[in-house]
């Protein structure tokens, strides 16, 4: 009887990233004076997250709003397509790089399962070969709104997507990296967890 393959799940960002790849992209594209200026705007929100007033979802529909609201789909790309292929890359840990290399040269079947949008992911992770559950932003005659396609990719939700494209049972053994609770889940179902052990 043939072996079952391996499967391998990444978080992004924290994990395979130093830092946050929207705070990032958000910097290199608008600048720190206006970032500095929308944080001062968005503050209800983005400080009402750590002391529990406000769900993080909501807090990452304002900012992706304010940002990206009425922007066409378009533009919207090509700013995610030039991040994910000359700056994500250059955020990765070196030690996830490596674990990262190790289990494509290995032959398992690699996903990345991030809360951070497609477009800023996506050219990167086809770049490598490997595949890509995340958060989707929703449009409207051919512009972004700014809100959620769905439900934010984080905690069950990882879960969720991972199992509507495949079934875990048929993988052994699964290996999943994260850094963070809305990494729980995924980790949960793993054979071989790994909390915040890539740094």
């Amino acid at each position: 009887m043939p072996s079952q393959p391996a499967l391998a799940l990444f978080d992004l960002d924290g994990t395979l990233t130093r830092r946050d790849t929207l705070s990032d992209l958000l910097v290199r594209q608008f600048g720190v004076i206006r970032c500095a200026a929308a944080g001062l705007r968005l503050s209800p929100w983005l400080f009402g997250v750590p002391v529990g007033r406000v769900h993080r979802d909501v807090a990452k529909v304002h900012v992706l709003r304010h940002f990206f609201g009425g922007m066409s789909e378009a533009d919207f790309a090509a700013i995610g397509a030039e991040y994910a292929r000359q700056h994500l890359p250059k955020l990765l840990r070196p030690q996830a790089r490596e674990q990262l290399d190790w289990h494509r040269a290995e032959g398992h079947r690699v996903i990345v399962i991030s809360a951070s949008v497609a477009e800023w992911i996506r050219p990167w992770t086809e770049q490598e070969g490997i595949e890509l559950l995340s958060t989707e932003l929703a449009r409207h005659d051919g512009r972004i709104t700014g809100e959620l396609a769905g439900v934010n990719c984080r905690c069950e939700e990882k879960v969720r997507r991972l199992r509507a494209l495949l079934d875990p049972a048929g993988y052994d053994p699964i290996y999943a990296y994260g850094d963070t609770e809305g990494d729980t889940a995924m980790l949960a179902i793993a054979d071989h967890p790994v909390y915040r052990g890539l740094r």
